[in-house]
């Protein structure tokens, strides 16, 4: 059986994964670009390759966290909360680096 349980870290990881994507489509429709290189390669094949791709680069680490966490509970929620916090502090500077070429 299922275990319906949805933890905060992931909650908040997948959560700030969709924010990501949301801003960065629309700074995209604001004549930004996008920094990474595979992401960018992406982009330019197209707006639903570049969805697909953030998508599938999100939910295959949170489902490999989620496998782990049936094992090793404690070490999947400290390794889902590294992911957050290190994904935040970039989205953040990205996002201050960005107002500042507003």
């Amino acid at each position: 059986m299922l275990n319906s349980k949805v933890h905060l870290s992931t909650l908040c990881l997948v959560t700030l994964g969709l924010f990501d994507l949301v801003t960065t489509v629309m700074l995209f429709g604001r004549g930004f670009g996008e920094g990474n290189p595979l992401f960018a390669w992406l982009a330019g094949q197209g707006p639903w390759h570049f969805v697909f791709g953030k998508a599938i680069f999100l939910v295959l680490p949170v489902l490999a966290l989620e496998y782990v966490r049936k094992r090793h509970p404690h070490s999947a929620e400290q390794g889902t909360w590294i992911a957050f916090i290190a994904y935040a502090t970039l989205y953040v500077l990205q996002l201050l680096r960005i107002r500042n070429q507003l």
